[in-house]
């Protein structure tokens, strides 16, 4: 009887480690990468890791920069695997091809400068450190609680065309900067090509994801991320958007992705302000952030 019980006992709930949360070094490093980028738009010669023109280049990858930082504070708040992990996946795309980026292109970097050699420094430490830290996430014990909240079919579908364009336009912004150019709204050289083509694998990937987790539990922390992502590029455009061929597809592409964006981050925000508090019963306490985990799916 004993056995019995114990072999239909729910499985443990795998929590989402501390190494991986990152609810400090991730938001504190984005920021400090982004904030001569939106601050200093037009002053990269003198306060960033390398010389980017146009503006709006560096609009795009500070607004990335600073979106991402609140992702990762998101995620942090989470206490279960399979509600954080989305902030991961993108990571795991973005950081190998930024340094592989930064050493085709080393010869371009301010080496003489803090800001070079801050950013050569933390790409060549944030790949591996990334890698040992999901291994050790992966070995901790447990597993997923169920899906109870499957994302309307609108929803998916938006993940769906953001994931079916991304990916392949990310890889050959990548493998062939001078073809893709002609895929891009503005110019890019190799080394901006290379870089931003990072962001736009790991916005696919991030798509992908969330595609394939469909429940609004697991991908919650994403879809809050996205009106500080769409406001960030706003006003980049504001700012610069006569950097813009705006009489190319390219150019009204990028508008429809971040209408998309906004589509899905006010889904996301409706949903958590529409969700109400569960009461607790009379006279008990608050649970401790360790406990209230759900069980994890047999």
């Amino acid at each position: 009887m004993v056995g019995a019980a114990m072999a239909h006992a729910p499985q443990p709930v795998k929590p989402f480690s501390s190494g991986m949360r990152s609810p400090i070094v991730a938001p504190l490093t984005r920021g400090l990468i982004g904030l001569p980028l939106v601050l200093l738009t037009t002053h990269t010669d003198k306060y960033f890791a390398w010389t980017i023109a146009p503006p709006i280049t560096a609009a795009f990858l500070g607004a990335n920069y600073w979106s991402s930082a609140i992702l990762a504070v998101l995620a942090s708040r989470e206490r279960v695997w399979a509600r954080g992990r989305i902030s991961i996946s993108p990571a795991l795309a973005f950081a190998p091809l930024v340094t592989a980026a930064t050493m085709m292109h080393i010869h371009k970097f301010h080496l003489g400068t803090f800001y070079g050699w801050f950013w050569v420094i933390a790409y060549a430490i944030y790949p591996p450190m990334l890698i040992v830290m999901l291994l050790r996430q992966l070995r901790t014990p447990g597993g997923d609680p169920p899906r109870t909240s499957p994302l309307p079919l609108w929803v998916r579908g938006t993940f769906g065309a953001q994931a079916v364009v991304l990916l392949p336009l990310g890889a050959l912004m990548f493998a062939a900067p001078g073809v893709a150019q002609h895929l891009w709204p503005w110019p890019l050289t190799s080394l901006t090509s290379q870089a931003l083509s990072a962001w736009v694998l790991a916005f696919g990937v991030l798509a992908a994801h969330a595609l394939r987790e469909n429940d609004l539990a697991r991908v919650k922390v994403a879809l809050l991320g996205y009106p500080v992502l769409v406001l960030l590029h706003i006003v980049a455009l504001a700012r610069f958007g006569s950097d813009l061929d705006w009489g190319g597809a390219p150019a009204w592409g990028y508008v429809a992705f971040l209408l998309s964006c906004g589509a899905l981050g006010a889904y996301g925000v409706s949903r958590a302000l529409g969700r109400p508090s569960r009461p607790r019963p009379s006279g008990s306490a608050a649970p401790r952030p360790s406990e209230g985990l759900p069980e994890a799916s047999a």
